[in-house]
Parts: C-alpha cells; sequence; structure tokens
C-alpha cells in the first residue's frame, strides 16, 4: 500500500467504540478534528483515555506522519462509529442510510506543527482506498460532515479553507487518486498485436499526409498505454475502426476462436482505458 495503516483500537466495550459489526458501508464521511495542532496519535490517545465518557468517535484519525485506526474499519472487519448524530435525515435522503450504521469517518489533523499538505496527502489516499476496499464511487460517494449536519458543522471546510481548496476539489482529488492506484496499464504483448495487425499495415498503405500522421498518433497513444493507461478515446477509435469490423467478419465466417480471441483483446483495450464492457 502507498502508507501504511496502523491499527491502535480503542479499548472496547466502550462509549466510543461499541463493537457493533457494520451491516455494509455505503459511503464515506470525511470530516476534520476542529481542533487544530491536535495530532492523529493525540486524537486516538484522548479518545482511548475519556472511551467511556463520550460517545462521539470516528473509525479513522490523519496527520502528516500517519493513518491511524482506532476503530476496526480498512484493517479489521468494519464497526460503527458515533460520527454523525442521527437525528439529522440528510444522509437517509442521499444515501438511503444513517451514517453511523453504513458509513466509514475518517478526520483530518490540521494547523500548528501539522504540515497540512502532508496530511492531505495521506488523508485523499485513505478516502481513495477505502472506496476501493468497499466498492465505493470517490466522485459520488463522499460526502462532508458539514452536508449531513449544516446548522452545527462545518468540517471538513476548517481545513480544505487552510489549503485553498473547496469539497468539490477534495473530492475530484480523491477521484485522480482512486484512478492512479486502480490504473490498469495495457499489456505490451496486447499492444504489439492490435499495433501489427490493424494499424502499422492501414499506415503502410496510406498515401494521405494527415491521415497518416493520424494513425502514427493512435499507434503512439496505443504505445504509451502501457505506460500510463490508454486514452478512452484512443481506445474507443481503435475497437471501432478496426476490432469490431474483424469481429463481425470472423463471426460471419463461422470462426470463433479468432472472433473471440479479437473480442478479448477488445477487453484489454477497454480494461487499460477504464471503459465499460459495451464501450
Amino acid at each position: 500500500m502507498k502508507y501504511e495503516i496502523v491499527p491502535r483500537y480503542l479499548t472496547g466495550k466502550s462509549k466510543r467504540r461499541p463493537r457493533i459489526p457494520m451491516p455494509g458501508v455505503r459511503f464515506m464521511v470525511a470530516h476534520d478534528t476542529g481542533n487544530p495542532g491536535s495530532t492523529a496519535a493525540g486524537n486516538v490517545s484522548y479518545y482511548e483515555r475519556s472511551r467511556d465518557d463520550d460517545y462521539a468517535s470516528a473509525q479513522i484519525f490523519v496527520d502528516d506522519r500517519e493513518i491511524i485506526e482506532c476503530i476496526p474499519f480498512l484493517t479489521g472487519a468494519p464497526e460503527k462509529a458515533w460520527h454523525v448524530v442521527y437525528n439529522v435525515t440528510t444522509d437517509n435522503e442521499i444515501f438511503g442510510v444513517d451514517s453511523n450504521d453504513c458509513a466509514g469517518g475518517v478526520e483530518l489533523c490540521y494547523g500548528g506543527n501539522v504540515d497540512l499538505k502532508e496530511a492531505y496527502k495521506r488523508y485523499v489516499w485513505v478516502l481513495a482506498y477505502a472506496c476501493y476496499r468497499f466498492g465505493l464511487n470517490p466522485a459520488k460517494d463522499i460526502t462532508g460532515h458539514y452536508i449531513l449536519d449544516p446548522k452545527r458543522k462545518v468540517d471538513p471546510k476548517n481545513s480544505l479553507w487552510m489549503l485553498g481548496k473547496t469539497m468539490n476539489d477534495f473530492v475530484n482529488d480523491v477521484v485522480a487518486e482512486y484512478r492512479e492506484c486502480t490504473l490498469k496499464l495495457l499489456d505490451e504483448g496486447v499492444r504489439q498485436t492490435v499495433s501489427n495487425t490493424w494499424i502499422t499495415p492501414t499506415i503502410d498503405k496510406s498515401n494521405v499526409p494527415d491521415e497518416k500522421g493520424y494513425l502514427m498518433w493512435l499507434d503512439y497513444m496505443l504505445l504509451e498505454g502501457t505506460k500510463t493507461g490508454l486514452d478512452k478515446g484512443v481506445a474507443v477509435t481503435i475497437i471501432n475502426t478496426w476490432m469490431k469490423p474483424s469481429y463481425k467478419l470472423k463471426k460471419a465466417a463461422g470462426d470463433d476462436e479468432q472472433a473471440n480471441y479479437i473480442h478479448w483483446l477488445a477487453d484489454e483495450l477497454r480494461d487499460a482505458s477504464g471503459l465499460g464492457p459495451d464501450e
């Protein structure tokens, strides 16, 4: 993993850690501590000392040095934490469930001696990782505490404001991190087969300079797919221009083996570019 997640569980059963299993994880709630200068370790230590004094809790605290999980979520079977009050209804309206029952709570530490830019990197990553672990869409399944409880809460805007970021900026950063961490590069063997079977022969036959230049660009972008991921538009163009017609010809000729192979090659391009199975 890009960063270590340190399990430092609160002693339970207690008010802060009731040890109730989550029935599932439906979304994530972004918080900040609202306590400038406090660290992840400091917050978890405070929670441990006061575990039977108060109910408020969250699964994860993040600062510039550590990601600490004090209630099992990513390092163990997910348990409930009390990070959004039950008497707000926004979570039910948006996601159909209560945050405490079906959402993970992640707290960002900021201010004082905390290097916020470094803490933010870990914050973004752990939310992206949580989305990956639980099959969530980072563009749709992350919300802020202030969105769910606008009359009482402003987090995580306290810390985002210090970075010059909005909630939308933050979600976009998580989406970008998610894509980077889950990126599948195009297999070199697949690239060579696609290039040698369709693109290079078409380049050799072309006598039109603009067309030849465009084809050479497609071939270059296909090579880039083995290094940085395949552009969706390039994948769609290659699939629609050569692979789908070739597939249909092989099927019509009764050559199912070759047709299935072409279909597999096309699926490899789809996977490397993030396209859906029918695109």
